[in-house]
């Protein structure tokens, strides 16, 4: 996916380029998040506790049931659309797969099995409905959300023309089935604490 664009969205490479001078500017702290989306650019404050309590503990429910070769990782960003890059919570990747790095993010989602995000206040509304479609469009396999707010976990899978054909919607503490590429089913139970 190329970050130019022009014919489509001529403001989409110099949203990027203000999201490049941003990350690097000395002004921000490390931990503040910085998206490009067609909307403009948006700020994200640092996680809170109950969210990176959330996360870590997602992560060591997945990696145990990964091969060697697929890690999941944080912060790591991605070209999404044009001019559009997303930074998941969390990303599921093939290392044997892994798109090309260029500028501190991803320039597709190749050797992505799965984008996890889990809501907060100030990002639920994009979480839900503006990053469901941008993953699609981008080939994401499996997008994993926890929504705080309603204490649902949702898998969204199947993405054909821009969209996730599939949606399996459970109550935080039940079982959830992650579809291909993962065929496993992991217990939500550890969520009930931190909801």
């Amino acid at each position: 996916m190329s970050d130019e664009g022009t014919e489509t969205d001529p403001l989409a490479k110099w949203r990027l380029a203000a999201l490049r001078i941003l990350r690097a500017s000395d002004e921000f702290p490390e931990a503040v998040r910085w998206e490009a989306s067609p909307s403009g650019l948006v700020m994200q404050a640092s996680p809170d506790w109950e969210h990176a309590r959330i996360v870590t503990g997602l992560r060591h429910l997945l990696e145990p049931r990964l091969p060697a070769e697929v890690v999941v990782l944080e912060g790591v960003a991605f070209l999404v659309g044009i001019g559009t890059e997303r930074t998941p919570d969390l990303v599921v990747v093939d290392t044997r797969k892994t798109a090309e790095f260029r500028d501190g993010h991803a320039t597709s989602a190749s050797g992505v099995w799965m984008f996890v995000e889990v809501t907060s206040n100030s990002t639920r509304r994009v979480d839900l409905r503006e990053k469901p479609h941008e993953f699609a469009r981008a080939d994401v396999p499996v997008m994993l959300t926890v929504d705080r707010q309603e204490h649902d976990v949702i898998v969204r899978f199947g993405p054909v023309d821009g969209r996730y054909t599939f949606t399996e919607r459970v109550k935080a503490g039940a079982s959830v089935m992650l579809p291909e590429p993962f065929d496993a089913t992991v217990e939500t139970g550890f969520l009930l604490d931190h909801l």
